[in-house]
C-alpha cells in the first residue's frame, strides 16, 4: 500500500515567529500612536484652558479700568489727601495699581450694599494678583477677594494716557481735581520667558 501525503499542512515555526514578529511591531506602532495622539489632546486642553485663563484675566483688568470712578482713596501712608488713582510700574513692595471701580446691586441681600468697590493689583512671586474689597473704606473683617491672574511675571509697565500725553505714573494726590482722570490705561505684562502681553482700556469717570 502506497502511503498518502496530507494535503493539509500547518505553519512551520519559522513562519509562526515571523507572524508574531509583525504582530508585536504593529501593535507597538499602534500604542505609540495611541500615547502620541493622548499626548496632543493633553497639551491642546492645557493650551485651551491657559487661554481661557488668559481671556478671563484680560477682561476683569479691562471692566475695572473701564469702570474707574473719580471716588478718592486715602495714600498708603494715610498721609495727604485722597486721590482718585495710584499707579506705579517699579515699586514692587506697594500695588503697582489701585482705584475705586464702580461695582453693583445685589437685589438678593437683605441689606444695603455699595456700588463701589476697591481694586488692587500687585506683584508677589512672580504673580499679578488682583483683590478687591466690597467697600471703597475697608475695616477690620471687610470681605477681600483675591485672585491671581497670570504666573511666571516678571515685571508690569504702566502708561497713562491724557490728553496725548503719556506718563508711566500716576498720582491721585498730587493736586489735581479727582475728576481728572487719564483717558486711556494700557498695562504691558511681561513674563520671565520674555513672551509680553498689552492690554489697553479707556477708563470710566473721567472728564
Amino acid at each position: 500500500m502506497i502511503p498518502t501525503r496530507s494535503t493539509k499542512s500547518g505553519f512551520t515555526l519559522a513562519e509562526t515567529l515571523v507572524a508574531l514578529l509583525i504582530l508585536a511591531m504593529l501593535s507597538a506602532a499602534g500604542t505609540s500612536l495611541l500615547l502620541g495622539a493622548t499626548s496632543s489632546s493633553k497639551q491642546l486642553n492645557a493650551k485651551e484652558v491657559e487661554a481661557r485663563q488668559t481671556d478671563i484675566a484680560q477682561a476683569l483688568i479691562r471692566n475695572d479700568i473701564a469702570a474707574l470712578s473719580v471716588r478718592g482713596v486715602l495714600p498708603d501712608s494715610g498721609l495727604g489727601g485722597p486721590g482718585n488713582l495710584f499707579g506705579q510700574s517699579d515699586d514692587l513692595s506697594d500695588p503697582i495699581l489701585r482705584f475705586v471701580r464702580s461695582g453693583w446691586v445685589d437685589a438678593s441681600l437683605g441689606a444695603q450694599r455699595s456700588t463701589l468697590q476697591y481694586v488692587e493689583y500687585w506683584l508677589e512671586d512672580g504673580a499679578l494678583v488682583r483683590a478687591v474689597t466690597v467697600r471703597p473704606d475697608a475695616s477690620t473683617g471687610t470681605p477681600v477677594a483675591e485672585r491671581v491672574l497670570f504666573e511666571g511675571v516678571d515685571r508690569v509697565e504702566l502708561q497713562f494716557f491724557r490728553d496725548s500725553v503719556m506718563s508711566r505714573d500716576w498720582v491721585g494726590d498730587a493736586g489735581q481735581p479727582l475728576d481728572v482722570l487719564p483717558e486711556l490705561i494700557e498695562l504691558d505684562i511681561v513674563f520671565e520667558d520674555e513672551r509680553v502681553l498689552t492690554i489697553a482700556a479707556l477708563t470710566g469717570g473721567r472728564t
